[in-house]
């Protein structure tokens, strides 16, 4: 799971469910742990200590006998299952107003409002897949019916009736759990070019590019639902989906407009141009007075 950009870090992210700290390098996720109050450290991406963090990371995967998942994964689903939790709450809310928390220093610097905007992004899409709920908790007409149901009936049909009966029953996945299980990469790239179909006046976007291996239960529908609700959430925002026939990989390219983090300032700047001398302006020919050197 990478990040590309320049002078890239990596970040340590303390969280109560682990007693040592994850490691990433997609700045908006460790944002959002900033945001939610848990200790994040930062490094640079080649630095001895990173790397010797990395290198026991390594072995420790390696020697692993749990098939609990990877540490990467261990991260995402946390961090997946907080931020749903945290839309929901917004959602309940009756007065609309979201709580503000401050963002620690996570080695953001002047991108943070960047960040926050391609993390938000992402968040909505995870919880646009995280709508579906249950695989196995189907709502007639849904993309999950058509498909999912099918491959179910047809999978029990094969199984022999002794096999089950002897079966004990499993809480089945959620739809969001399998999509973050599989999520190949993370991809941040400030500045990225615009696709040709974007509109002409978004002039700065950042991208994020999603990809998922394949798997039965990774459909491109869902993610075209889950990005399509996200894009129409805000303005400057825009996405696609893309599936390899070869690999059956999806991959979800995502932009968002940044402009507003760039002019901000400078409009601000400029909006008390009264206690400013005027800059002179001449007719065609004229110029300014030539400059006395005595």
């Amino acid at each position: 799971m990478s990040a590309t950009f320049h002078g890239a870090k990596v970040y340590l992210i303390h969280t109560t469910q682990h007693t040592r700290p994850f490691l990433t390098t997609v700045p908006f996720i460790a944002r959002d742990f900033a945001s939610w109050g848990s200790r994040v450290d930062h490094h640079a991406a080649d630095s001895p200590y990173i790397t010797e963090i990395r290198s026991r990371e390594d072995v420790e995967h390696m020697n692993r006998t749990d098939r609990g998942g990877s540490r990467r994964t261990k991260l995402m689903e946390i961090w997946t299952t907080e931020l749903v939790r945290r839309k929901r709450q917004q959602r309940g809310k009756t007065n609309g107003i979201g709580i503000q928390m401050s963002v620690a220093d996570g080695g953001f610097g002047s991108i943070e409002a960047r960040v926050k905007k391609a993390g938000e992004l992402v968040q909505d899409v995870m919880d646009g897949l995280a709508a579906f709920g249950r695989y196995k908790s189907i709502t007639p007409g849904s993309p999950c019916d058509i498909e999912g149901k099918a491959d179910i009936v047809q999978e029990v049909q094969h199984v022999p009736q002794s096999t089950r009966r002897s079966k004990s029953p499993e809480s089945p996945p959620t739809v969001l759990t399998t999509y973050t299980r599989h999520l190949y990469s993370i991809r941040y790239a400030p500045n990225a070019p615009l696709p040709s179909w974007a509109n002409p006046d978004i002039i700065y976007a950042d991208q994020v590019v999603l990809e998922f291996h394949h798997h039965e239960y990774i459909r491109k529908e869902q993610l075209v639902h889950a990005v399509s609700s996200a894009v129409g959430k805000d303005e400057g925002r825009m996405g696609r989906v893309e599936k390899c026939t070869n690999t059956g990989l999806k991959r979800v390219h995502l932009w968002v407009d940044v402009g507003d983090t760039f002019f901000g300032d400078v409009m601000r700047e400029e909006g008390d141009l009264e206690d400013r001398d005027p800059v002179p302006k001449y007719e065609r020919g004229e110029g300014p007075p030539a400059y006395d050197e005595r």
